[in-house]
């Protein structure tokens, strides 16, 4: 079976225990080559155990994050030069309502979930 390249946002919530009622949400575009839709869902599942690991044993004791979801994950056409699991793109979003936000990602990882299964 030959490998494609998938694209994925991976989305985490940042808590700042200095500002609790600021909604942060880092979204992060990356890019993984897998076999199939199923492999590379898990392992963007991998990947953003990796980064909570990496942010939450930082210094700054202030901000924690969490795994929000995978906003999107979606086949695309070989990349030139480019490097599985390399960072695209990424934004911190700051919303005013985050449990609907919340409540809105966790509906899209969902059904992106149920499409995995559907298509396995």
């Amino acid at each position: 079976m030959q490998q494609c390249w998938f694209l994925t946002e991976l989305i985490y919530r940042i808590h700042d225990k200095n500002c609790p009622t600021v909604h942060q949400f880092d979204k992060q575009m990356r890019l993984i080559k897998a076999d199939s839709a199923r492999e590379a869902y898990q392992a963007a599942l991998v990947m953003a155990s990796h980064e909570l690991d990496k942010r939450n044993t930082a210094d700054n004791q202030e901000l924690t994050w969490e795994f929000a979801g995978i906003g999107i994950l979606q086949t695309i056409d070989k990349p030139e030069e480019s490097v599985d699991n390399m960072e695209l793109h990424y934004t911190i979003d700051t919303a005013g309502a985050a449990r609907e936000y919340m409540h809105s990602l966790r509906t899209r990882h969902a059904s992106l979930q149920m499409q995995i299964a559907l298509t396995a």
